[in-house]
C-alpha cells in the first residue's frame, strides 16, 4: 500500500524542571500556611494531653502530605527525563485507512461513514463494527504536515461517498 500521508503521535508533553520547583515551593508554602493557622487556633489550649494528641495527629497528616508530595515530585522527574515515543497513527492511501494503534485497515469501499467532528475524525464500517475507530487529530502531527482543510479534501477526494465536517464555533464565554 503506498502511502499518501502517515500522521504520527505527538509526544506528550512534560513539565520543566523550573515548573516542579515553583509546585514543591507551592506545596511547601502552603504547609507552612496550614501550619501557622493550626498553631493559631489551638494556642490558646492548656491541657497537656489534649496538646500532644492534637500534635501526633498533626504530625502524621505532615509525613502524609509529604509522603505525598515527594512521591508526585519524583514521578514528575521520573516523567521529565523519560524518552518520547513516536510512533505512526493512521496512513491513508490510494487503496484506503490504516489506523496502526488497533491494527485496522480498511479499503475505501468498505468504509461506510467519515466524520470530522471538532477535530475528531471518526471512522464507520457497517459491515464490520470492530473495525471502527475514532481519532483525535490534536494528539497527531498533523498540523505539521498539513491543515485540517487539507487533509479534509484529501480525504474527500478519496472517499466518494461523502465526508461530514463540523466544527463547533468558538464562544465568546456570554452565553448566547
Amino acid at each position: 500500500m503506498k502511502t499518501e500521508i502517515t500522521l504520527q503521535s505527538v509526544p506528550e508533553e512534560k513539565p520543566g524542571f523550573i515548573a516542579i520547583i515553583l509546585y514543591v515551593a507551592f506545596v511547601y508554602g502552603l504547609f507552612w500556611g496550614i501550619n501557622q493557622c493550626l498553631m493559631y487556633f489551638f494556642h490558646d489550649i492548656t491541657n497537656e494531653l489534649l496538646i500532644k494528641v492534637l500534635n501526633n495527629i498533626i504530625w502524621i497528616g505532615f509525613m502524609f502530605l509529604h509522603y505525598k508530595v515527594v512521591k508526585y515530585f519524583l514521578h514528575l522527574i521520573h516523567k521529565q527525563r523519560k524518552r518520547p515515543v513516536i510512533y505512526p497513527v493512521l496512513s491513508i492511501s490510494i487503496e484506503g485507512i490504516n489506523y496502526y494503534i488497533e491494527s485496522k485497515e480498511m479499503d475505501w469501499g468498505s468504509i461506510s461513514e467519515i466524520q470530522i467532528i471538532d477535530s475528531v475524525l471518526s471512522v464507520t464500517v457497517d459491515l464490520n463494527p470492530k473495525k471502527d475507530f475514532k481519532l483525535s487529530l490534536s494528539k497527531t502531527d498533523l498540523h505539521t504536515q498539513m491543515t485540517q482543510e487539507s487533509f479534509e479534501k484529501l480525504l474527500k477526494y478519496h472517499y466518494k461517498k461523502g465526508v461530514y465536517i463540523y466544527n463547533t464555533p468558538s464562544s465568546c464565554g456570554c452565553g448566547c
